[in-house]
């Protein structure tokens, strides 16, 4: 089992590209699905929607796509699944909620695998006793999914498939906003030190400064989502010592105490700025 991914430093070029390469087919082959029913979360999120940020995003090693329940009815759930699996590129795992795709880069390089794991709303459950509808395969529940439908984007993607051809293709990536909520809960309910480092490389690099997200969450703060994620980010960051300026520190893995120090001071000022505007 491979580990899972503590530092900056596992996140490396070629597992990058492998995984990009796994996205930009994922368009291709579940295009009819990505215009209503299937968003990109995960930290392909602020790659895809900040490309011009002074500070390149680290990207991701794996694809996560949430699913819409209530847009997959009538046989479509099974047909994502089955529609991968007829392209001999995919293949099931040991775990449910995820296929995995084996990339060669031509590089002279080992084949790289990548996993994409499929999610739903926490809160959209099937009727009991309903009939499975793919054998051996169930979306992940995941507590404040449900964000990801609320407001995508429509992103072009350019790139390689897994084969190597290139191609263009459009897919629906979770706003800004609502990928801070999702990954709010994700901080609260995992120990994935990427988690913090996504909610401050946005709260950083967003282009217009943090004042618009903190006005969106304003908005919608009776939302129990929102509401239920600001209690996840003002437990994790409630000093410079708390759990969540501490996985930043864990991500950027600095040698000197002095740039640790640094890395945890911006991570709680710029979540403790973000929730003081949002007031």
């Amino acid at each position: 089992m491979t580990a899972e991914p503590r530092t900056h430093h596992d996140y490396g070029e070629r597992e990058i590209e492998a995984a990009r390469r796994v996205l930009v087919d994922l368009g291709q082959v579940l295009g009819s699905f990505f215009e209503d029913s299937i968003v990109v979360v995960g930290g392909w999120v602020p790659d895809l929607l900040l490309p011009d940020a002074e500070e390149p995003h680290i990207g991701s090693i794996d694809v996560d796509l949430a699913l819409d329940a209530d847009k997959l009815r009538d046989g479509r759930y099974a047909e994502i699944v089955k529609s991968l699996l007829a392209t001999r590129r995919y293949e099931q795992s040991d775990e449910q909620f995820k296929l995995k795709a084996r990339v060669d880069l031509g590089d002279g390089g080992a084949v790289i695998v990548v996993d994409v794991d499929f999610l739903k709303p926490l809160e959209k459950r099937k009727k009991r006793n309903s009939p499975r509808l793919l054998k051996d395969f169930r979306p992940l529940d995941a507590a404040g999914c449900s964000a990801a439908f609320r407001d995508p984007e429509s992103v072009k993607v350019d790139g390689h498939t897994i084969s190597g051809a290139e191609n263009s293709v459009s897919v629906l990536v979770a706003a800004i906003e609502d990928f801070l909520v999702m990954k709010s809960y994700a901080l609260a309910k995992r120990d994935k030190p990427k988690d913090a480092y996504d909610i401050c490389y946005c709260l950083d690099q967003v282009p217009d400064g943090m004042d618009a997200l903190a006005s969106s969450w304003r908005e919608r703060r009776e939302d129990p989502l929102v509401a239920e994620a600001m209690g996840h980010l003002r437990e994790k960051f409630a000093s410079v010592a708390a759990y969540g300026p501490q996985q930043v520190v864990v991500f950027y893995d600095a040698p000197a105490r002095e740039e640790r120090d640094r890395h945890a001071r911006r991570a709680y000022e710029l979540v403790t700025r973000f929730l003081g505007l949002i007031g």
